[in-house]
């Protein structure tokens, strides 16, 4: 007998993922990157010491006196490939044999993005211009940008099980302000009590915010697919889902962090504790 009797609308499971995937398009779409990323990066760098910035960017690739201060540039080559086009044609009219060919050689070819530093005469860094976004921010400075991406895995239950079982989720998004994200998110958790194992599944959509450089939380409405202890009973209800993060280690967009995920529906609270590996 069921003890956490849910209702069993399985058939809009299907409608969730349609609304998690335009979701995302959205999000993917107005992602803040690119130009706006890149006057933050710029603006992050102001104030701070030039060995702060070589120590992040590494040696510039020049450098000289620019009135009493000193212009330092960072430069990145990048090869190009571009491969050969071949095309032909063979046409038989009768007695008549008409042949037709194309080519087009390849070429490779190399471009460079450059990023420069003015300093005071003190070495203090007034002014970033250029491509910074390539080179990236202070790795104190809570400023993300792009794509967002992360998996973890740990222990979870669900609450009418006793015993955790290994669990875990994953999300992927976009930032759409320098410390705001939109993610989809889903977690598969699983527990086990005298009546047998139980597992549940959970499909959301968060905003995902950093208070500060190293912990995000998150909250949005969500989907959740629960078994009951023995799988004798399936359900579906509506729920959301709520997370937080703290990062262990990072070092310029890779993230390794100690991560809980939390979801509850009207019937059913599930949740797992774990370390996870994060592109943020």
């Amino acid at each position: 007998m069921s003890r956490r009797p849910r209702p069993g609308a399985l058939a809009r499971v299907p409608s969730l993922g349609g609304v998690v995937a335009t979701t995302l398009v959205a999000a993917v779409a107005g992602c803040y990157s690119g130009a706006r990323a890149t006057a933050d990066i710029s603006a992050a760098w102001q104030g701070r010491t030039r060995a702060e910035l070589e120590a992040h960017w590494g040696a510039p690739a020049s450098h000289r006196q620019q009135g009493d201060g000193t212009l330092l540039v960072w430069s990145h080559r990048r090869r190009h490939v571009e491969l050969p086009v071949i095309d032909g044609e063979l046409r038989v009219d009768g007695d008549s044999v008409e042949a037709r060919g194309l080519f087009i050689p390849g070429r490779i070819w190399t471009s460079s993005i450059e990023a420069a530093a003015i300093l005071d005469p003190g070495g203090t860094i007034v002014r970033v211009e250029g491509r910074s976004l390539r080179w990236g921010p202070p790795n104190d400075a809570n400023i993300r940008w792009s794509v967002l991406l992360g998996f973890h895995a740990g222990m979870g239950r669900l609450d009418d099980t006793s015993t955790p079982l290994p669990s875990g989720g994953l999300y992927i998004g976009g930032m759409l302000r320098p410390t705001l994200g939109l993610v989809g998110t889903f977690s598969l958790v699983a527990g086990t009590d005298s009546d047998g194992p139980a597992m549940g599944f959970v499909w959301g959509l968060a905003a995902q915010y950093w208070p500060e450089t190293r912990l995000w939380v998150r909250a949005g409405p969500a989907a959740i697919l629960a078994f009951d202890p023995g799988f004798e009973n399936i359900g579906f209800e509506p729920g959301v889902t709520t997370g937080a993060s703290y990062a262990l280690v990072k070092a310029g967009s890779f993230v390794l962090d100690l991560r809980l995920d939390l979801s509850a529906g009207p019937s059913t609270v599930l949740g797992n504790l774990g370390v996870g590996v994060n592109l943020n």
